[in-house]
């Protein structure tokens, strides 16, 4: 499950049942939205990166299982109809969103490992001499924090309530001394930003938010 930092909030807890989702999703295309929507929900989570109001990423998760494209869209618009949803929208920057995608469409080196277990020092090594490109991303409980990386080099940290990179960290807070903290090493996909497509203009998304709609009133 790709759960990231918070970036610089916009909206959050935000109740989405009753929304119409392609009113919001032709606002954040027409007024150049860059970020992303994050859905949560008992059954699982949903989320939305958006490059200059184009959506080029949409995931679902549900028990350990990972949907993209359109069926993630309808999972992701079902899911909202509930009245337990919560809706969180955030603003990136552009070249993070650009980094963010890269590790969503990415592939794991590490997962889940344990901070404690690790020998950093050779992790870090291994990285620059393999001429790593992507993220370390570090978890305990909520806190979520990302090191990014291109070619072997650090290109900054991405934290909670930040809308882009930064090359500062406060190391006495880090998420990675918490108790339990583990650690994910994900490659970067490589796709540059001219190449990452908009789903907008490659779905019909009414017909997917009808589907929705329907199977909502069939389990209601």
């Amino acid at each position: 499950m790709m759960v990231l930092p918070r970036g610089k909030s916009v909206k959050e807890g935000v109740n989405p049942n009753g929304m119409d989702w392609i009113e919001v999703l032709g606002k954040l295309h027409d007024g150049h939205f860059t970020g992303y929507l994050n859905l949560v929900v008992t059954s699982g989570s949903g989320m939305l990166l958006f490059l200059r109001g184009q959506l080029t990423a949409a995931r679902f998760f549900c028990g350990g299982a990972e949907q993209a494209g359109e069926k993630a869209l309808v999972n992701i618009f079902s899911a909202s109809l509930s009245r337990q949803a919560r809706l969180d929208i955030y603003r990136l920057e552009p070249g993070l969103a650009v980094e963010l995608y890269n590790l969503i469409a990415g592939t794991f080196w590490y997962e889940g490992q344990y901070r404690e277990l690790l020998d950093i020092p050779y992790l870090i090594d291994l990285l620059k001499r393999e001429k790593f490109g992507g993220g370390l991303r570090i978890q305990a409980g909520d806190e979520v924090a990302l090191i990014l990386m291109r070619n072997g080099e650090f290109l900054g940290f991405f934290h909670d309530g930040q809308p882009g990179v930064t090359t500062e960290a406060d190391l006495s807070c880090s998420v990675a001394w918490q108790p339990g903290a583990r650690i994910d090493v994900i490659r970067s996909a490589g796709v540059p930003e001219t190449d990452q497509s908009d789903l907008l203009g490659q779905i019909d998304l009414i017909t997917l938010w009808d589907k929705a709609l329907l199977e909502a009133s069939q389990i209601g």
